[in-house]
């Protein structure tokens, strides 16, 4: 098989796999919301906007930095890599854990404490054996992780309903089925690689470490601004609001991030043919301008469409009692043009290597937000946390 059928069956397998979350995501929401309800709903959805933010503090060894270099390693340098970047990772991970827990126990209580340590376990695995999907990026392999993410997916959504229709309540049953999600993973693709490599991984090199976490600084503090402003969002409105609208406005984002979770399937898809595979930087620069336009107009118009429906799927997903969250839905909408258009100037950003552009980008967006923050959701609940995230993009 040539390089560009490889890259293209690469893409189609994480499009599925896309196309998998999104069903999965709108199951668990219809799940969820009716088994915690508005409130319940709400704490559960904050504490995994806590565990992404966390999390970030363990993408220093991003696969910006792996993915290249493990396209044309040798055997031993494979090995080398692999085992410096997942000592890295792991200790990072545990960190990222302990200040999580820490964070939670002294600003929230025991109550949210518990259910915390069972969701936030996590943070140990995900990125720490997320380096072996950076192996498999590298050698355009995603489909081994795809197969194991989409039958996760759907066992997820098979044991969720499953528990629902046979009355389960217990949250933190729900939330033993999240961290499952992750073990079995992380298991999985460990596996994986002993099947591609005949061989593990686990070794380490002092210096290599050092020389790894100098090169990986600018895209890891770039990356960590970047959670941030993905879940700030939800933590301001925790601080700053009522539970109830903490409950409505996760359950308007949790239906909005399956929309807008189309955008990077959009610009993934056309980035090798468009953008990608050019040199000249004039053609570059108009090729995104048209694909920024084009992803703007087109969110417009799905955000127009959507509008008018946002009533029947709030209550089919969510139930009647989350009615509430159709204005918030609404908002967030307005939104979604901005999404768009920002995925498609990354590929800008991607193609000419400006890595240390994102630590200015994502750090102007979070510092707005969170201004905004401030001001708007004492006062307007969860509009204004729309608002900020609005402005934010």
């Amino acid at each position: 098989m040539n390089n560009k059928a490889k890259i293209a069956k690469n893409i189609s397998w994480l499009l599925f796999e896309h196309g998998a979350k999104m069903v999965s995501g709108i199951v668990v929401a219809f799940v969820l919301a009716r088994v915690l309800g508005v409130e319940q709903y709400g704490i559960f959805q904050y504490i995994l906007a806590l565990v992404v933010i966390f999390k970030s503090f363990s993408y220093i060894n991003p696969a910006e930095i792996m993915v290249p270099r493990l396209v044309s390693a040798t055997g031993m340098e494979r090995k080398n890599l692999m085992g410096n970047g997942f000592t890295i990772r792991f200790c990072a991970s545990i960190f990222a854990f302990i200040i999580f827990l820490l964070f939670v126990y002294f600003k929230d209580g025991v109550e949210i404490f518990y259910l915390a340590l069972v969701l936030g376990i996590s943070i140990l695995l995900d990125e720490a054996f997320g380096i072996i999907t950076a192996f498999l990026q590298s050698q355009t392999m995603i489909k081994y992780r795809s197969v194991i993410s989409i039958v996760l997916l759907i066992t997820k959504m098979v044991a969720l309903l499953t528990m629902y229709f046979c009355g389960v309540k217990n949250i933190y049953l729900y939330a033993l089925v999240y961290l499952c999600d992750s073990v079995i993973m992380s298991c999985g693709l460990l596996c994986v690689y002993k099947f591609i490599n005949k061989e593990l991984f686990f070794t380490f090199d002092f210096n290599n470490i050092k020389r790894l976490l100098k090169e990986a600084l600018p895209f890891f503090v770039g990356i960590v601004f970047m959670c941030i402003f993905w879940r700030i969002d939800v933590v301001m409105v925790q601080n700053l609001s009522n539970s109830v609208s903490l409950g409505l406005y996760t359950s308007a984002l949790q239906l909005f991030y399956n929309i807008s979770v189309v955008s990077p399937i959009i610009a993934m898809s056309f980035a090798p043919l468009f953008i990608y595979k050019f040199d000249d930087i004039k053609i570059i620069k108009r090729n995104t301008l048209v694909l920024t336009l084009g992803m703007f107009l087109l969110a417009s118009f799905t955000s127009i469409v959507v509008y008018f429906l946002a009533p029947f799927f709030i209550s089919l997903i969510f139930g009647a009692k989350f009615s509430s969250a159709i204005e918030i839905f609404r908002y967030l909408l307005f939104v979604l043009p901005f999404i768009f258009a920002n995925e498609a100037l990354n590929l800008y950003i991607i193609k000419i290597k400006l890595g240390k552009f994102l630590i200015f980008k994502w750090a102007l967006a979070l510092s707005g937000a969170v201004l905004v923050y401030l001001y708007f959701i004492p006062a307007y609940g969860a509009i204004g946390a729309v608002i900020g995230l609005g402005f934010g993009y």
